[in-house]
């Protein structure tokens, strides 16, 4: 007895090994590498985040040294149209002044060639009598003609050099655009950087999704293989030993299922936005609609009115809560709810929460705005396990 059963385990262990010459990698192999290629690609997403989030601070830089610049070019325009009515208005008291000179000399001439309707004239009508009055009054006439030219001088003056600091004013403002348009210049370039450097990562994320789906098929054909060549070899050793039986009666072999268990996180979190369940941009990779690029959206977005309460999804501490452009992200919050889970809430027009506080399951935190890289009031909500983005859906 003893030996059949030595002669059976013999015979099963041939068909084994005759049954996988050809299989030069095998299924787990292939796991294993298509593991590797996922790795890879998990790395990749990293960077792309990181870079992503630069090149999201980078468009800011760009887009607010723009503003000033136009600013600036207002602010030439403006100066310019002022010196254009300082030359209007130097112009016409230089006319006026040549007319009120001219004026001046033709009295003097005509004074002095004809003898009459002059000063002379008013200066001697009367007689020697009114000689002292009529001088008195020759003498103001005279002034007052003297005064009108120097009036008309000095307003002039005043108005060319307010021309002359307008210039200065301009030249100023003209230099500043050109240090400006300069700026933007090289933050252009820092942008165009981190777009090309955005492409290749994508690019290699691309590829190794590409191979690890392609392993991944590998993988289950070769399984399939190798199961069916597991089961002829069993069936083949079966017959060899039913052969070598020389009573009736047979004994099996205890065998054993494995159960397969699934463990789910539905219903572990609240939804973060009671008064609304539309979805406006599901989690995954898609065209940004702002920048125009293939990217991760690392959440979900949740349409809602502006004002909407944003609640949080579970218990735990606020790790983050800033107001500003913050990379895209706008005015958003973090919740760490322990073992490396957090949840994000973002875009938000108001925050009810600081850093360091204690929340509760389904405590308003926060309200629905359009803040950051946004076309419209939503919530863009994360979850986030050891850092990595998950599909938010899977947990609520």
């Amino acid at each position: 007895m003893k030996k059949k059963i030595i002669s059976t385990m013999v015979i099963l262990t041939l068909f084994l090994v005759n049954a996988y010459p050809a299989l030069a990698v095998t299924s787990q192999e292939y796991k294993q590498q298509a593991d590797q290629a996922q790795e890879n690609a998990n790395k990749e997403k990293e960077k792309l985040e990181e870079v992503e989030g630069q090149l999201d601070s980078a468009l800011q830089e760009v887009a607010n040294v723009s503003d000033s610049i136009d600013k600036v070019e207002e602010e030439i325009g403006e100066l310019t149209d002022k010196i254009s009515k300082l030359d209007e208005s130097i112009a016409a008291k230089q006319k006026d002044l040549d007319e009120k000179e001219v004026l001046l000399d033709e009295r003097l001439s005509a004074a002095y060639m004809k003898g009459s309707n002059t000063y002379l004239d008013a200066l001697l009508s009367g007689g020697i009598v009114n000689f002292v009055s009529n001088y008195d009054m020759i003498k103001q006439i005279a002034e007052y003609d003297n005064n009108l030219i120097n009036e008309v001088k000095e307003v002039k003056a005043s108005l060319e050099s307010e021309k002359n600091k307008v210039q200065e004013a301009k030249v100023e403002k003209e230099k500043k655009s050109t240090e400006l348009k300069s700026l933007k210049n090289e933050k252009q370039q820092k942008v165009n950087a981190l777009t090309d450097e955005q492409k290749e990562i994508q690019n290699k994320i691309d590829e190794y999704d590409s191979q690890m789906n392609a392993l991944k098929k590998k993988e289950k054909e070769q399984a399939a293989k190798e199961a069916a060549a597991a089961k002829a070899a069993a069936a083949k050793a079966a017959a060899a030993a039913n052969q070598n039986k020389t009573t009736p009666g047979s004994s099996k072999a205890p065998s054993s299922k494995p159960s397969n268990t699934t463990g789910s996180s539905n219903g572990r979190f609240l939804w973060p936005v009671p008064s609304s369940r539309n979805i406006t941009s599901p989690y995954g990779y898609r065209i940004h609609p702002i920048y125009g690029t293939k990217k991760l959206h690392a959440g979900v977005d949740i349409g809602a009115a502006g004002g909407a309460n944003i609640v949080a999804a579970d218990s735990g501490t606020v790790i983050l809560s800033s107001w500003g452009y913050n990379g895209g992200y706008g005015n958003y919050i973090i919740i760490s709810h322990g073992n490396g889970v957090t949840t994000r809430y973002a875009h938000c027009s108001n925050l009810y929460v600081k850093v360091g506080d204690t929340v509760s399951r389904g405590q308003v935190i926060a309200a629905v705005g359009s803040t950051g890289a946004s076309t419209g009031n939503h919530c863009h909500f994360e979850v986030r396990i050891n850092g990595e983005s998950k599909q938010p859906l899977n947990y609520l």
